[in-house]
C-alpha cells in the first residue's frame, strides 16, 4: 500500500501515488477533514515520493516507529526522504501557525509582556521564530503529534510573501520544490489574498499542499483553486493498531484510548499523557460542578479553565470531553444492559447522574455543548462562551428523579457542521 507511514486513508494514499507515477499530479491540494487524522503526515509523504532518489514514487524507507532510525526497509531512506521527514530539506518549505505573545502573568494579571527577546517588533520576531521552531520540532519528531495551537496563533502576510519568493527559485536538490501549509484555515485577509496570489500564477516546480480542520474558513477563491483530499476519521481498530504497533501501548489500554479518540490519533495520544489524563478530569470536575456546585464556584471553575486556555489551548478538548460524558449520559439513560461507553471507567457515575435526568435535558446538554464548541473555534471570547454554556446547562437541569424508559433516538457522534449560531457570541479582543 502507499505511503505505509500513514494511517488508514488507502483511498486517498493510493489515488496520490498514482498521480506521482503519473505525473499528473496537481500545483495545489488542499487535505481536510478533523483535526488528529494524519493530513500533515500525509503531506510529507507525498514530498517524500516526489522527491525520493529511487522515484519517483512509492517513498523509500519506511521505518517501523516514529524516532527509531533503525528500522528501515533494506534499501533504508534515501537522503532527500530523510531529510524531508526531518523538515530539513532545502526543498520543503513549511509554513506554521505562531504567534510572539507571551503567556500572561498571573501574578501581575498583565496578559502578555516582554518576550525576553529583546524590545519592539525584533524581538516579537525572534519570539515567534522561535515557537514555531518548537512546533516544527514537534512535527518532525511525529507528524500525529499535533502542534497545540493557541488563540493568537496565526499565518501572517510575511510568512506567505516569505514563500513566494523561496518558491520563485529551481529547486536546490529534489525534483520539486513543496510547501506544506498546516492549518491554513488561519490565515488572517492579507496572507489569505498573497497566498491566492500564489496559486492563481505558481511557478511551474512548485507544488502546494495546505492542510485544515476548518475548510470554511479558507476563501472559496483558495479552495476552488486546490485538489480537494478529503481525510475522514480513522476506524476504531486503525487507531488501536497504531497505538500498539507505534506507540508501544498495551492493548487494554490501546483499546480504551481507541473507543475515547473519535477516530482521531492524535486525541488518543493526548489522552494518554499526563496533561490529557487532567483535561479529562477537568472536564469531569466541570459537569459535577454544573449540577451540584454553587454559583461562585462555578463561576471559579470557568475563569480558571479561561486563564489556563490563554496559556494553551485546553478548552476546546475539555469540551469535547464533556460532549462524551453527555453522549454517555444520553445512552445510559435510554439503553437497557450494558452499553458500550466512551467513557467506560466512570460508568457509575455517569449511570447515577443519568438517572436524575431525562432524555430532553440530556439532549439539550448536548446541543449547548456543540454550540459553544463551534462559538469556540470561530473565535468567540473564551470566558463568555464557557459562562453561557454552564448556565445553560445550569438552568436545564430539573432532576426529574429516576429515568422513565425512553425511545428518543440517540444523537449522532459526528459534530454538526458549522451553520449559523441561536447565541452568537462576540469575537475574543
Amino acid at each position: 500500500m502507499a505511503f505505509d507511514r500513514v494511517i488508514g486513508h488507502e483511498k486517498q494514499r493510493q489515488r496520490l501515488m498514482e498521480a506521482v507515477k503519473q505525473d499528473r499530479l496537481a500545483h495545489g491540494y488542499l487535505f481536510s477533514g478533523p483535526p488528529g487524522v494524519g493530513a500533515e503526515a500525509l503531506a510529507i509523504e507525498l514530498a517524500c515520493a516526489v522527491n525520493c532518489e529511487y522515484g519517483p514514487g512509492e517513498p523509500c524507507g519506511q521505518p517501523g516507529q516514529p524516532g527509531q532510525q533503525d528500522q528501515h526497509g533494506p534499501r533504508g531512506p534515501c537522503r532527500h526522504c530523510r531529510r524531508i521527514r526531518a523538515l530539513q530539506h532545502p526543498d520543503l518549505h513549511l509554513l506554521i501557525p505562531s504567534s510572539s505573545a507571551s503567556p500572561p502573568d498571573r501574578s501581575s494579571g498583565q496578559r502578555g509582556g516582554s518576550s525576553g527577546h529583546g524590545e519592539g517588533s525584533s524581538g516579537r520576531a525572534n519570539a515567534r521564530e522561535e515557537r514555531r521552531q518548537g512546533l516544527a520540532v514537534r512535527l518532525a519528531e511525529d507528524p500525529y503529534g499535533a502542534p497545540p495551537f493557541g488563540m493568537n496563533d496565526m499565518l501572517s502576510v510575511e510568512d506567505v510573501r516569505s514563500l513566494r519568493r523561496e518558491a520563485s527559485a529551481k529547486p536546490y536538490e529534489g525534483r520539486r520544490k513543496v510547501a506544506v501549509i498546516v492549518a491554513a484555515d488561519r490565515m488572517n485577509a492579507a496572507a489569505s489574498n498573497a497566498l491566492l496570489k500564489t496559486l492563481e500564477e505558481p511557478p511551474g516546480s512548485l507544488m502546494l499542499i495546505l492542510t485544515a480542520s476548518r475548510s470554511g474558513r479558507l476563501l472559496p477563491t483558495i479552495v476552488s483553486r486546490c485538489q480537494p483530499v478529503f481525510l475522514t476519521r480513522l476506524r476504531e481498530d486503525e487507531v488501536k493498531s497504531a497505538l500498539i504497533e507505534r506507540y508501544d501501548v498495551s492493548p487494554e489500554a490501546a483499546g480504551e484510548l481507541a473507543r475515547r479518540s473519535e477516530g482521531r490519533l492524535s486525541e488518543a495520544l493526548t489522552a494518554s499523557s499526563e496533561r490529557g489524563s487532567k483535561i479529562r478530569e477537568d472536564a469531569f470536575a466541570l459537569l459535577e460542578c454544573i449540577y451540584d456546585g454553587t454559583p461562585l464556584s462555578l463561576f471559579e471553575q470557568v475563569e480558571s479553565l479561561a486563564a489556563s486556555h490563554r496559556e494553551e489551548p485546553v478548552v476546546e478538548k475539555i469540551l469535547d470531553h464533556l460532549l462524551s460524558l453527555y453522549r454517555d449520559m444520553f445512552v445510559l439513560s435510554s439503553a437497557n444492559g450494558s452499553p458500550t461507553l466512551s467513557n467506560a471507567d466512570r460508568t457509575a457515575p455517569l449511570r447515577e447522574r443519568a438517572s436524575g435526568l431525562d432524555a430532553e435535558e440530556i439532549e439539550k446538554g448536548i446541543a449547548a455543548v456543540e454550540e459553544a464548541r463551534r462559538d469556540i473555534a470561530r473565535n468567540a471570547h473564551v470566558q463568555l462562551a464557557l459562562l453561557v454554556l454552564v448556565l445553560r446547562l445550569r438552568m436545564n437541569r430539573r432532576y426529574a428523579g429516576p429515568r422513565q424508559a425512553s425511545t428518543t433516538r440517540t444523537p449522532s457522534r459526528e459534530r454538526p457542521s458549522e451553520g449559523a449560531s441561536s447565541h452568537p457570541l462576540p469575537a475574543a479582543d
